[in-house]
């Protein structure tokens, strides 16, 4: 099977797993989350190693569950104040807790560049764990609805500028954007993929309404900008690090962070959007 094909099946088979998850319950949606959540720190995880930074795999695992499950929890009980009231002072103890475990830890594991792998499980919580928490409560409405369509159409906004960006910056691509860290990047590519996101936001006014029309045009532009950031952030992480791809796992196509790196950046802009204009 050469690579195109492996491409296509891989895209086909993850995109209708993503697809149909979203689509169908919320806690679909949650246990894609939590495999992106695992898999994508596993792979940051081994980039890190790639430049003699270890941090403490547990407490990193441990740090974007449970980041994951705060971002849940605040969403199923943010209209409840008195609960939150008494409970949100029991999770900020408790992280603080847990971050005073880690630098004690720390001191003990005989590593060297102590304070690169400490900061290496706060970047991977911020990272990796935050975004996708931020992007799966978005599916909640103001009433506290199940909407995965919410999220479906952030997915929307990325692929779209993806293939605006690919097509128009084989036709037309000149002028290189960003050539240190992604030589295959064009201006006219990035311009492509800005009018093909904003265009995609005229079906999520019609299928979702809540937000003026231009409301969602200028989302999908912004969408565009930041998954372009969050890629060139990633291909900052490889080069750095030396390596192509950030895992194998999905044939074709690289790794998780591979897939996602433009949704790390994107999303908790996503999320701040829906919460001050919808």
């Amino acid at each position: 099977m050469t690579n195109l094909q492996q491409r296509i099946v891989t895209g086909t088979i993850f995109g209708v797993t993503l697809i149909g998850g979203i689509l169908w319950s919320e806690y679909a949606l949650a246990c894609i989350a939590l495999f992106i959540i695992i898999v994508g720190s596993y792979e940051l995880n081994n980039i890190f190693q790639k430049i003699n930074i270890f941090p403490n795999k547990i407490f990193v695992f441990a740090g974007n569950i449970s980041l994951f499950v705060a971002c849940l929890f605040f969403a199923l009980f943010r209209d409840d104040l008195s609960f939150l009231g008494k409970e949100i002072l029991l999770i900020f103890v408790s992280f603080i807790g847990f971050y005073l475990l880690l630098f004690a830890i720390e001191l003990f594991r005989n590593k060297e560049k102590s304070l690169e792998n400490l900061g290496a499980v706060f970047f991977s919580s911020i990272y990796v764990a935050l975004p996708i928490g931020l992007l799966t409560i978005s599916s909640m409405d103001n009433a506290g609805n199940y909407n995965g369509w919410r999220v479906l159409f952030f997915f929307f906004f990325m692929w779209a500028s993806d293939t605006g960006a690919y097509f128009s910056g084989r036709a037309f691509g000149k002028h290189k954007l960003f050539e240190r860290l992604s030589p295959k990047k064009t201006l006219e590519g990035f311009i492509g993929g800005l009018i093909t996101a904003g265009l995609v936001g005229i079906a999520a006014f019609y299928q979702l309404g809540t937000m003026p029309l231009w409301a969602w045009i200028i989302t999908g532009v912004i969408m565009s900008i930041t998954g372009t950031l969050g890629d060139l952030l990633e291909s900052m992480l490889k080069r750095q690090t030396g390596i192509k791809d950030s895992g194998t796992i999905l044939p074709g196509h690289g790794g998780i962070l591979d897939r996602f790196d433009s949704t790390f950046f994107s999303a908790p802009v996503y999320w701040v959007i829906l919460q001050l204009v919808v």
